[in-house]
């Protein structure tokens, strides 16, 4: 049996997707909740730093494949991180006083990383990604947390994945509707519904809503640019399968798990309530402790000299402070964290690439299901970004997307230019006698 060469080039996303639990957990196992001392700890620490030195030496190495807004973001990031070493280095004698810092800047040069490297090895499209995301899932449930699933999980709000990880399932989610769309086959309906019926049974909300989000984005972008796929019996399978699946669970829940309904029921309060229930009431305490200080520094931030600052987010009911002082401020939200470090001009860098696929989408909307998936989860992740910190792999994923979405994505074709009348042409002018001066014999 032959094994086709294009499929080692997936090791590269493969060592991207290695920062997710998803992934790593199936080698290191679970880590317990109250921070004891576990593989998965020392795991996650030196990966990360082995993950921000591949991705410079990446980024350098393929440069001169870098071509749009890869470039920009690598000159940016050079720009950013050499200023932040050059104030370490006045301010404190090192060119890298707190590493915790600089990684947060770091991470940014995987977007030009995978974007280079896969613009000279090529090979890799997403349909090869997809079936290492299931392959990953189903190995994580099966040998790290088949605990969570159960109906008593679900009611304990036992999770199992992180929050990371079921938004990675976003991939396959958007993947299998738009290419189902495009070639109404039925594997990747069922698989679409397998995808969204995962995200909704691992209960992060942020996650519910981020896909909510994407699916009518991706539904708008069709109908711009593909509208006779929405049509015929397309919207009826999406409509009808999903309205008579929840017909025949809901009727199977009310007689054997009712209690399953009020769960729902106070998941979706917490969505309507966010700022006063659930785990959004404990982000809007935090964000509370902390907005004061990006208010001092809405410019620039407070860099370095925020990971100096105590740690300002307390417990109202113990007065005792949620983290410890000297490991960074874990703050739950990309904005938030991206203000308090770098400002104004730092959250600008960071959405530079959303901002490009959006424009890009506002003159001309792609067609191929996988440009559009790309897209779609660039601009989304900013919904994602609102309760959450960006998840490393996700700069690889934006980096990739790029490069496919630049591929898939024909440069639109310029008005032809009108001919110019043609003029008759001049007769050439008769030759003149010369007037040469005589002189007498």
């Amino acid at each position: 049996m032959k094994i086709s060469i294009r499929y080692f080039y997936i090791v590269g996303i493969l060592v991207l997707l290695f920062s997710d639990p998803l992934f790593s957990e199936i080698f290191t196992g679970k880590a317990p909740d109250d921070l004891s001392p576990h593989p998965s700890h020392a795991f996650n620490l030196i990966y990360a730093r082995f993950f921000a030195i591949v991705c410079v030496a990446l980024s350098v190495l393929y440069y001169r494949y870098l071509r749009g807004m890869a470039r920009v973001m690598f000159w940016a990031t050079v720009v950013a991180t050499g200023l932040l070493a050059a104030e370490s280095y006045w301010f404190y004698g090192t060119p890298m006083v707190y590493p915790h810092v600089f990684q947060k800047l770091l991470v940014l040069f995987a977007i030009p990383a995978f974007y280079g490297f896969y613009a000279r090895v090529g090979r890799i499209t997403l349909a090869d990604i997809i079936p290492a995301v299931w392959v990953a899932l189903a190995l994580n449930l099966a040998l790290v947390n088949a605990e969570s699933l159960s109906v008593g999980a679900f009611l304990a709000h036992n999770r199992g994945l992180f929050a990371s990880s079921v938004y990675l399932l976003m991939l396959p989610l958007l993947y299998h509707f738009s290419v189902y769309l495009a070639q109404r086959q039925t594997r990747h309906l069922l698989l679409f519904f397998l995808a969204a019926f995962a995200i909704f049974f691992f209960q992060h909300r942020t996650v519910w809503v981020t896909s909510a989000v994407a699916l009518a984005l991706n539904g708008v972008l069709l109908l711009r640019a593909a509208p006779m796929r929405l049509a015929g019996a397309a919207l009826p399978m999406l409509m009808g399968i999903p309205l008579l699946v929840v017909s025949l669970a809901a009727s199977f829940i009310l007689v054997s798990y009712p209690e399953v309904l009020q769960k729902l029921a106070a998941n979706f309060s917490d969505i309507e309530n966010h700022s006063t229930q659930g785990t959004g009431e404990w982000r809007a305490i935090q964000f509370d402790s902390y907005w004061p200080f990006v208010q001092d520094h809405p410019v620039l931030g407070m860099r370095l000299a925020g990971f100096e600052l105590p740690v300002q987010f307390y417990n109202p009911e113990s007065n005792m402070p949620f983290f410890e002082d000297g490991h960074g401020h874990n703050l739950h939200s990309f904005y938030l964290e991206t203000l308090f470090y770098f400002g104004a001009v730092g959250l600008l860098l960071f959405v530079l690439p959303h901002l490009y696929v959006a424009r890009q989408l506002l003159r001309r909307v792609s067609a191929s299901p996988e440009a559009l998936t790309w897209a779609v989860l660039i601009i989304t992740n900013l919904v994602y970004a609102y309760s959450y910190c960006l998840p490393s792999f996700f700069y690889g994923l934006i980096g990739f997307g790029l490069l496919r979405i630049t591929q898939l994505t024909p440069a639109p074709q310029a008005a032809p230019i009108p001919a110019r009348p043609q003029l008759r042409p001049r007769p050439a002018p008769l030759p003149t006698a010369s007037k040469s001066l005589s002189f007498p014999a």
